[in-house]
């Protein structure tokens, strides 16, 4: 009877470590955020582009973009209202970002000048275009000499370019 007691109350403090350490776990997962996969967190991929490459996409298949007038170091969005609606920012979710060929290290953010948190990759801010309607296309690259799709390592991509005016003659 002795014999039992012991290893009934080892088997009983077993068990609230387990619970805690689960509770715990669960608390981890809530304060680093959504999982994977769930609303809140941007996905961006390398895929290949016809014309241009390897290049990056968001999670609908959408060619990614760099402004040349924005900054690297640090990293600077200079586009902003009409810029920003033919432009838009590649906004940051409230988690980390899902990477698909593309090295964490390199993924960052900026804050906007309204507040925003914008990704950046290599220090250049994202951005997606207007006039791409549907996954595969690259109609931004070249616009005006200054947008280009971006590579998977931030660089831009020159290939295909075709240094026209962007929608309506702005001079973004």
């Amino acid at each position: 009877m002795n014999r039992i007691r012991p290893v009934l109350a080892g088997a009983a403090a077993l068990a609230a470590v387990a619970s805690l350490s689960a509770c715990s776990d669960i608390a981890s997962e809530a304060a680093a955020g959504p999982e994977h996969g769930q609303p809140g967190h941007v996905m961006l991929s390398a895929a290949t582009a016809a014309g241009l490459g390897a290049v990056v996409t968001d999670v609908d298949g959408k060619t990614l973009y760099r402004f040349d007038k924005d900054l690297s170091q640090p990293p600077t969005s200079n586009c902003d209202g009409e810029c920003a609606a033919a432009w838009p920012p590649v906004l940051a979710g409230t988690g980390s970002p899902m990477l698909k060929g593309i090295q964490d290290t390199q993924v960052t953010t900026l804050t906007r000048k309204d507040g925003s948190k914008q990704l950046a990759l290599n220090g250049w801010p994202l951005y997606e275009f207007a006039g791409d309607k549907q996954a595969g296309q690259a109609n931004g690259q070249g616009v005006n000499g200054t947008w280009f799709a971006v590579a998977p390592d931030g660089s831009k991509i020159t290939a295909g370019g075709q240094a026209q005016p962007a929608a309506g003659g702005s001079g973004y």
